[in-house]
């Protein structure tokens, strides 16, 4: 008889142990969108790029003439409407490096280790998809500037072996930049992008919550706060919404983006700088000219990408304290540093020397 509730007793402590652990993980998967600051605010900068977007949609016409002028009513003359565009574009800029932050703290704390493999290769895609936006957005106002810089981001596509031809001429919709492009690159930007963008983000949701939730670099999982409650999220996360949403709203108000001269084809001389994201593949494409152009266009660019999308693959020890993956920390440190001054030499030859 002793000896049989001692059994029911260590069953049902097993029991309630079971209970206690899955309780506790749902709690940390509840605790998903707290993981890391940068990871709530690309959430957030998504959210408020969304809105801004749709409202922007309201007044925009695409097609050429008519998108500059709609541009231009919009931030000079409808109440807020610079203010609304302008915290469209920075957001776009600082989500771009919200997403750096996070892939970087990842890749430091060794969060592409089993078993955040699949999270990782999403995440890396989810940051390669960001420059796609500011691509296809920057020909929509019909500017000198947007209109420049697409007919050389076109060039460079077009020098891609096998398939440069054929994706420049589909982006173009014939010889020259018109409003077939204008409506090709609407249509990529507010419909087939963001749903690529929103799936991205989903599957990338998903195979967090697949496995556990990244430890801390000391080992003890439960030096993390959970969040209790799925309304104490969402209350938090509409703060920072709103936090984030004054911030950039002031910033627009006090540095309005730049409109520029409507587009103008025949101007030739016009040069347009790349943005600070592109200067480093924009340096790539000067240094490798002539034969060697698919050095700088197609070997660098993708080589450095299946090496991101391959790292978990690649290195599979499980040890994940940056000190003991000196190797791995000092490759990564001189990728960056090359990435970092051949990007400076862009800036300098660009904003600096340039006229």
């Amino acid at each position: 008889m002793g000896r049989a509730g001692r059994g029911w007793r260590a069953w049902f402590g097993e029991r309630r142990l079971v209970v206690y652990r899955r309780r506790n993980l749902e709690a940390r998967r509840l605790a998903l969108l707290w993981t890391g600051f940068s990871g709530k605010l690309a959430l957030i900068l998504v959210a408020l790029l969304f809105v801004s977007g749709a409202a922007m949609t309201l007044y925009y016409s695409p097609a050429p003439g008519a998108a500059y002028d709609s541009v231009d009513y919009a931030q000079f003359q409808l109440p807020f409407g610079g203010v609304v565009r302008g915290v469209h574009a920075y957001a776009w800029n600082l989500l771009l490096v919200v997403l750096g932050v996070h892939l970087a703290r990842a890749f430091v704390v060794g969060a592409y280790k089993a078993p955040w493999q699949r999270a990782w290769v999403s995440a890396v895609l989810v940051v390669l998809l960001v420059p796609a936006f500011l691509v296809t957005g920057d020909l929509l106002p019909w500017n000198q500037s947007g209109y420049w810089s697409t007919r050389v981001r076109l060039g460079i596509i077009s020098s891609v072996p096998v398939v440069g031809e054929f994706v420049a001429g589909f982006l173009r919709g014939g010889p020259n930049i018109g409003i077939v492009a204008l409506t090709r690159f609407y249509a990529l930007h507010i419909l087939l992008l963001p749903c690529a963008l929103v799936v991205l983000l989903a599957v990338h949701l998903y195979f967090i919550r697949q496995g556990v939730l990244t430890a801390p670099l000391s080992g003890n999982p439960s030096a993390r706060n959970a969040v209790p409650a799925l309304l104490d999220t969402a209350a938090r996360l509409l703060v920072l919404f709103v936090v984030v949403a004054l911030v950039l709203g002031v910033l627009a108000w006090q540095k309005p983006v730049p409109l520029g001269d409507p587009a103008d084809p025949t101007d030739t001389s016009y040069l347009p700088r790349p943005e600070w994201w592109a200067l480093f593949l924009n340096q790539l494409v000067t240094i490798f000219s002539g034969r060697l152009a698919v050095v700088g266009t197609v070997l660098i660019p993708g080589g450095l990408v299946a090496l991101l999308i391959a790292l978990p693959f690649i290195d599979r020890l499980p040890e994940r304290h940056p000190a003991r993956r000196k190797k791995t920390m000092l490759a990564a440190a001189a990728v960056a540093a090359v990435w970092l001054g051949v990007s400076v030499i862009g800036y300098v030859k660009y904003y600096v020397s340039a006229p």
